[in-house]
């Protein structure tokens, strides 16, 4: 790999594609070589790359690419990551991995074919209280846990002024997935396949309850069921603000875990409650953490790894198919 990272961008509809750009200009030897998109969001990051293209196939027909970051809607990323990982590409996908599970395996085909680096760069992986959580889970400090419960989301993309390119295809069940479910229900889902492990079945529940537009859902409930745990994932485009309780929360056999901030809070009956402060990441850049695997040959790790990313659109598809039928669904 030479000394300079020519960098592509394919796709400037997904509303974190500034946080990613802003992370490669972070890096000192990546260059911001072309970017591809038919928006007039073109007029705002395109002056920030040195080629433009309207189409994303012909910037990878064209341009020689070190990396690219694919930040289109849902569906056309996995088709935007597996042309690129077939042109020995290595890719950075911003959340989720796909709009379906069948797009996210066509992925994996082609990134096991390709043997190049994929990350599926979940916001969340930068949270350094999702790691400390993680270690003192697998330090068995509550005992067998046995229930979890995550909540996470707003009060909807297009009132926190989300831009209507964004707003467009989040609303699109086809481009999404779905809509809070898939927004934000995924957060949670991807972090319980990396704690736990896929979930033996899945049962939701979904609807429009406060908009009066149409959206897939603005509101959802995910339950999770595990051997001897359950784990219950909340998702919404409807709530004016939060309260101060933790999230999420652990319980275990002989205490509970509570997430305030960046803190994860131990508490066992009678006793006083014991404050661990999660240490700041060794790496917090995504850019530079991705640039890293292509120079190690490592696969992402933790939440941002491609099989594990997979496995939470597995579970999204099992929530809309529980919502549909309002039974359980079980995880084959």
């Amino acid at each position: 790999m030479s000394d300079t990272i020519r960098i592509g961008v394919a796709g400037l509809t997904h509303g974190h594609v500034g946080g990613l750009i802003a992370s490669w200009e972070k890096v000192p030897n990546a260059k911001l070589v072309a970017v591809a998109d038919n928006t007039p969001l073109m007029e705002h990051h395109g002056p920030k790359f040195q080629r433009r293209y309207q189409s994303w196939r012909e910037m990878l027909d064209v341009e020689e690419l070190d990396a690219l970051v694919v930040t289109s809607n849902n569906l056309e990323s996995s088709e935007i990551a597996v042309e690129a990982l077939g042109k020995g590409i290595p890719c950075m996908v911003e959340k989720p991995m796909a709009a379906s599970y069948a797009d996210a395996q066509r992925m994996l085909e082609a990134w096991r074919k390709a043997q190049k680096p994929l990350m599926i760069n979940w916001p969340l992986a930068w949270s350094p209280w999702l790691h400390e959580l993680k270690r003192l889970l697998d330090q068995g400090l509550i005992g067998k846990v046995f229930h979890l419960r995550f909540r996470n989301g707003h009060h909807g993309p297009k009132e926190i002024g989300c831009d209507p390119w964004f707003v467009a295809w989040l609303y699109d069940e086809k481009l999404n997935g779905a809509g809070a479910l898939a927004d934000f229900c995924g957060y949670g889902a991807v972090l319980c396949r990396w704690y736990f492990g896929l979930p033996q079945s899945v049962y939701a529940v979904r609807d429009n309850y406060t908009k009066d537009y149409e959206v897939p859902d603005d509101h959802a409930i995910v339950v999770l069921r595990y051997p001897k745990l359950t784990c219950i994932l909340e998702g919404t485009w409807a709530t004016f603000g939060f309260d101060r309780s933790a999230n999420p929360v652990v319980h275990g056999k002989e205490g509970t875990f509570g997430v305030y901030g960046n803190d994860v809070v131990l508490f066992r009956a009678g006793q006083e409650e014991v404050h661990h402060e999660s240490p700041a990441l060794s790496i917090d850049n995504p850019a530079e953490y991705f640039l890293r695997c292509m120079q190690t040959g490592h696969c992402p790790g933790g939440i941002l790894h491609p099989e594990v990313a997979a496995d939470a659109c597995k579970i999204i598809d099992a929530a809309k198919e529980s919502a549909r039928a309002g039974k359980e669904v079980p995880l084959a």
